[in-house]
């Protein structure tokens, strides 16, 4: 996968660099008190990563591609880890809202159920946890990348005891060219 977004980084900026993403992100920023503290996984080019900081969130990020992550610092002025969210140590950082869209849909189900209780481990109590997968049932390559697509019953059984899902929906591909559709699932730490 990694490879794929070395490959085509510049396409993949081009394609979802300038997205409208406002109304993913009210449901997730009215959750976060204002100045608190938010992890971008896999910010690609930092898109997000730039709106949270602009409007008065102070957010870093994880990124696993070389190219998107040095875009991403660049276009963000934020930090951004490299590497896989599993690799990466906080050092008992915890975050006030963890935001992952479109970016865990990558990750096998046999991991899963780790990376949501690696996220648990960095979240505050009562901290707000954005996620966004293709909704469906399918799990392998399409295009060159892997890909893990989730119904909101199959999401169920990787998370762990202590999320609660506050809000779930589904939407649209916010690209015109795409008639895909996303599961959304906003989840609060207990």
């Amino acid at each position: 996968m990694n490879n794929y977004y070395y490959k085509n980084s510049q396409t993949f900026i081009d394609n979802t660099l300038e997205i409208d993403m406002e109304s993913l992100y009210g449901p997730f920023l009215g959750c976060v008190k204002l100045g608190g503290t938010i992890l971008d996984i896999g910010c690609g080019p930092g898109r997000d990563l730039k709106y949270f900081t602009e409007h008065g969130y102070k957010a870093q990020a994880v990124e696993p591609s070389h190219k998107l992550a040095q875009f991403a610092r660049e276009h963000s002025g934020c930090v951004v880890h490299e590497g896989l969210l599993q690799d990466v140590e906080f050092e008992g950082e915890k975050f006030d809202g963890i935001w992952a869209c479109a970016s865990l849909l990558h990750v096998p189900t046999n991991e899963l159920s780790s990376v949501f209780k690696k996220i648990a481990t960095i979240m505050h109590d009562g901290a707000v946890f954005y996620c966004s997968f293709k909704h469906g049932e399918f799990e392998g390559e399409r295009g060159g990348r892997f890909f893990n697509d989730q119904t909101l019953d199959s999401i169920k059984e990787f998370l762990p005891s202590n999320f609660t899902i506050s809000k779930d929906w589904v939407t649209e591909d916010k690209r015109p060219d795409r008639d895909e559709r996303w599961l959304n699932l906003l989840l609060t730490k207990n």
